[in-house]
């Protein structure tokens, strides 16, 4: 206790080492701050993937649309959940479905490009998506199956080695 403020926290002289992941210690900061960040992104787009998801759903039940548009809607609904459920528990299928949605998010924006739609702001978000889903599953097996390293346990061994830079 300090002697000179009775109210105050206990004080120690000795220095705790900073210790870190022992599976991301063979890592060096940068490739550790592109796996971090990579990691964040597949949060972001199975975020985004749950919306579409819903969007889907809704699309899916509005009436007067004919029952073939009807079912390819809720086919592609369900292969969004099946999607979702992947990524969320990060499973080695989960991320080549991901890679599968990405690639059909970007044939969706260059369909709706080449039937005349003009709605160039939903274009623009499906090619940002696609393109940020293709880098991030891609790019990142470490992040998909048994041997995963988790968004936590990247976000604590980033946060260290920042800190002792």
């Amino acid at each position: 206790m300090n002697e000179s403020n009775p109210f105050s926290a206990p004080q120690t002289e000795a220095s705790v080492p900073l210790t870190g992941n022992e599976n991301l210690e063979g890592l060096n900061f940068d490739e550790l701050k592109k796996l971090y960040h990579r990691s964040c992104n597949v949060n972001v787009i199975n975020a985004l993937l749950i919306l579409g998801f819903f969007l889907l759903a809704i699309a899916s039940i509005v009436p007067g649309l004919p029952m073939s548009l009807r079912m390819v809607l809720m086919g592609f609904t369900a292969f969004y959940a099946i999607a979702i459920v992947g990524l969320f528990i990060r499973s080695s299928w989960g991320r080549i479905l991901g890679i599968i949605v990405s690639v059909l998010t970007l044939l969706g924006m260059l369909f709706n490009l080449s039937t005349g739609n003009t709605n160039a702001v939903g274009a623009l978000i499906s090619m940002i998506v696609g393109i940020a889903g293709l880098f991030a599953f891609i790019g990142s097996p470490q992040l998909f199956g048994p041997d995963r390293f988790t968004h936590k346990e990247l976000k604590a061994e980033f946060k260290l080695q920042k800190r002792s830079r």
